[in-house]
């Protein structure tokens, strides 16, 4: 009897346990339903787009719920932004009991697509604008929420594992993409009511179209109550040998700020860029050790980026840089190059503008160039010349150096001018020659140098320049020294050779030291004190040819004394016995040469008709137009036939 009352109370215990267990398992099962409903609900609330779920169902053991075929659209698109193919949420069982969530969420293969739009704006932006304005939490509080006793400081994720992520962000009116494959993410004990342990969170990626290395993300969170965020500590970026640590805060939306705000930092000491380039698909025209530190700020929406780089000495495209330091900050798409400065050839270079990164880094920049050794550039000894100057340059890819376009100005020198004898050059010795006392005219002692002409450098070579490419036009250019100035057009053609022209202008002092004899000075210079001839330079860049117009000076110089002797004859001048002696067996000692007998060289006969006394004929004047224009045309044919006399004579033609 005994032993049957007490397998009776046996019998009991076990019938109240399983129903006891029935019942409990029976309100989990109900406390789950409850949950899937207004859970749905509510995120549905918190978006602008349309979330989209095939299948949700409701599991048992263990108590949890199971998502299928997940869609998620921006406001009127008709493409996904983001899918999900199977999603689970499980629920740990004592704390459901206290109307507390403790989950683990395992998401596998979502697939979702950023699009940026000309406006700047995310369909991400779009779809939780409601959430990023407020006014999701005005329609929660205006309505009875069956999750408000489950708000966000009763919920927790003691596991969550994102699988096999795929994420492609692309902009409206370009054609690059950014792709991230096998993406996944891995954390451990998310708590926001702010106490216990923090949490473990570590993300893995490629982007294979940058690198086949993956790249991880590893940190601690742990959500501080009194600033309503989450810091973030002992964060690292790891990408093979490199490695970039990380930490600051995320302040999540609260009663005064509607957006995830971000206040972050990050430093790498050493980025060794010989290792790291062998990482990237793309090689990378780079070799040293670079330092890295920055700062990212702003929202999760529209971070900005403000990152500092500094290396003592770099090699880039085989050339090097020392003390490069470089200021740069991205808040869109185009990284704004606040400043970038480095030595260079002796000299220094800074940069501003904005480059834009994809498969072709293209960029708009100002480039300030300060006493850049020619030298140094182009790798001969003995040039002295530098080069300074401001230039404004664009190009679609700055991976091809001659992919430049742009212009500004610039200045370069000194450069130094070899001395050689004038005299073979100009053929004033022939002048002397023809025994026409022109050595007392001309200083052709100063011929014997051309040091005494236009010294032994020049100084400086300014200019206004346009790039295109390999090729660099000047336009104008002005160059010279305390002896002369000039100016004129070239171009540089694949930096190889020059090709150009102007006008060299021998200063005033000088012309009157070259040519003493005011009235001829006056003669060839026009009237302007400083001799004016035009030039031309070809040749290869290094020792380009610079030459006179030869042509242009003859003529000059047969004009100018032609005129001379126009003025000596309208004067009444007539060579005296003296002149007659020097011109004696001379071309102009010939009585035969009009221009001897012009000059009285090869007669001494008084033309007595000169010193008639003038008669009434004189009154017979002719006025008709037709007869005037018969005497201007005589007097300029005789000057033309004068001019080419003389021209003949002097210079052998």
């Amino acid at each position: 009897m005994r032993r049957n009352k007490i397998a009776l109370a046996f019998v009991s215990l076990a019938a109240l346990f399983v129903v006891g267990l029935v019942s409990v398992f029976a309100y989990l099962s109900y406390r789950v339903r409850d949950i899937k409903t207004p859970l749905l609900n509510f995120l549905k609330s918190q978006i602008a787009g349309e979330l989209r779920i095939g299948d949700a169902e409701v599991t048992f053991m263990p108590p949890g719920i199971d998502l299928k075929d997940i869609q998620l659209y921006a406001p009127g698109e008709a493409q996904p932004a983001a899918t999900i193919g199977d999603a689970e949420l499980r629920f740990n069982l004592m704390p459901l009991v206290r109307k507390k969530i403790e989950a683990r969420l395992t998401i596998e293969k979502p697939q979702i697509l950023l699009t940026r739009g000309k406006d700047g704006k995310t369909n991400m932006e779009r779809i939780f604008a409601p959430l990023i304005s407020g006014e999701a939490e005005k329609k929660a509080a205006a309505s009875v929420n069956p999750l408000d006793e489950f708000w966000w400081k009763k919920i927790a994720v003691d596991r969550l594992r994102i699988e096999d992520a795929q994420f492609r962000a692309t902009q409206e009116g370009r054609e690059e993409v950014t792709e991230l494959k096998n993406l996944s993410v891995e954390a451990d004990h998310i708590r926001f009511d702010g106490g216990g342990k923090p949490a473990k969170l570590k993300i893995r990626y490629q982007m294979p179209q940058v690198s086949d290395r993956p790249m991880e993300l590893g940190t601690q969170m742990a959500f501080d109550e009194a600033s309503q965020g989450i810091r973030l500590s002992e964060g690292a970026f790891t990408w093979g040998d490199l490695r970039l640590d990380f930490g600051g805060q995320a302040l999540l939306p609260a009663a005064e700020r509607k957006d995830v705000l971000l206040d972050l930092s990050f430093a790498a000491e050493k980025i060794d860029l010989k290792k790291f380039g062998k990482m990237l698909k793309e090689p990378l025209p780079a070799d040293g050790v670079l330092t890295v530190k920055g700062t990212v700020k702003g929202t999760a929406f529209a971070p900005m980026i403000q990152a500092t780089l500094d290396s003592p000495a770099l090699t880039v495209s085989g050339k090097t840089l020392s003390g490069f330091h470089a200021e740069l900050l991205k808040k869109e798409k185009p990284i704004e190059i606040q400043t970038a400065t480095f030595g260079i050839y002796g000299g220094s270079v800074a940069i501003s503008g904005e480059a834009l990164p994809g498969p072709a880094t293209s960029a708009n920049v100002n480039v300030a160039l300060k006493s850049l050794s020619l030298a140094a550039a182009s790798g001969k000894k003995g040039n002295p010349a530098r080069l300074s100057g401001n230039l404004k340059l664009s190009s679609p890819n700055v991976a091809k150096p001659y992919s430049f376009s742009g212009g500004g100005n610039i200045s370069v020198g000194p450069f130094p001018l070899p001395v050689v004898d004038l005299k073979s050059k100009v053929k004033v010795a022939e002048i002397l020659a023809a025994g026409t006392a022109a050595g007392q005219m001309i200083n052709v002692g100063m011929l014997s140098s051309s040091a005494n002409v236009i010294g032994t450098q020049i100084d400086q070579v300014n200019a206004a320049v346009r790039i295109a490419g390999n090729n660099v036009t000047l336009a104008p250019f002005n160059m010279g020294n305390g002896h002369f100035t000039a100016s004129g057009n070239a171009t540089i053609a694949q930096q190889k050779s020059i090709n150009g022209g102007g006008t060299f202008h021998l200063n005033p002092g000088v012309t009157a030291r070259l040519i003493p004899d005011k009235m001829l000075r006056g003669a060839v210079t026009g009237g302007k004190g400083g001799l004016s001839v035009p030039f031309s330079i070809s040749g290869p860049l290094e020792d380009p040819n610079i030459s006179v117009d030869s042509g242009y000076l003859k003529g000059l110089v047969a004009k100018a004394t032609a005129m001379g002797l126009k003025n000596m004859l309208m004067g009444g001048i007539k060579p005296d016995a003296m002149l007659n002696q020097a011109l004696k067996g001379t071309p102009l000692g010939d009585p035969k040469n009009p221009l001897g007998q012009i000059l009285g060289g090869g007669s001494t006969t008084q033309n007595t008709q000169n010193t008639q006394p003038r008669t009434a004929t004189t009154t017979t004047r002719r006025t008709s137009s037709q007869t005037q224009g018969t005497q201007a045309t005589t007097r300029q044919r005789r000057n033309e036939n004068l001019q080419r006399g003389i021209e003949g004579l002097l210079f052998g033609k």
